[in-house]
């Protein structure tokens, strides 16, 4: 007579689950959707600002360091961005004259300024007839 099979012995190691038969893979994070095409630093800045509420001065201290470094040497010390009123930038110059010179070249002046800052920042410049401080200030700021 046939000696019968021994009994089954339970293996050393445990069975796994099957969800470890799968080949290993590293863990990567799943890939994000973006909506629409990337924001520029200019918008965000604006939407980061408007939130924590410091729209007007820092808006202004931008507009004031964009005029100050698209009008050139010589304008730059002869005016001042002074204040900025909704989209209008108002300029405080030394003379009359220089104040119909910067009237005719306002154009070129908001253009530059466009290209800068955004088409509805500054849509019209003003000039006021003062002193202008000779004070070395960055971004014409004070």
């Amino acid at each position: 007579m046939p000696k019968p099979p021994p009994p089954a012995r339970p293996s050393a190691a445990p069975q796994r689950p099957e969800k470890y038969d799968k080949p290993w893979k590293p863990w990567r994070p799943k890939l994000r959707v973006h909506e629409g095409a990337p924001q520029t630093t200019n918008d965000l800045m604006s939407e980061v600002l408007s939130r924590i509420g410091g729209q007007g001065r820092a808006l202004e201290f931008r507009v004031f360091d964009c005029y100050t470094r698209v009008v050139g040497g010589m304008l730059r010390a002869r005016t001042a961005p002074e204040r900025l009123r909704g989209a209008t930038l108002f300029v405080r110059v030394t003379t009359s004259a220089l104040a119909h010179e910067v009237t005719l070249m306002r154009g070129d002046i908001l253009a530059r300024m466009r290209a800068e800052l955004g088409p509805e920042v500054v849509t019209e410049l003003r000039t006021r007839i003062g002193r202008v401080d000779e004070s070395p200030t960055e971004g014409g700021a004070r």
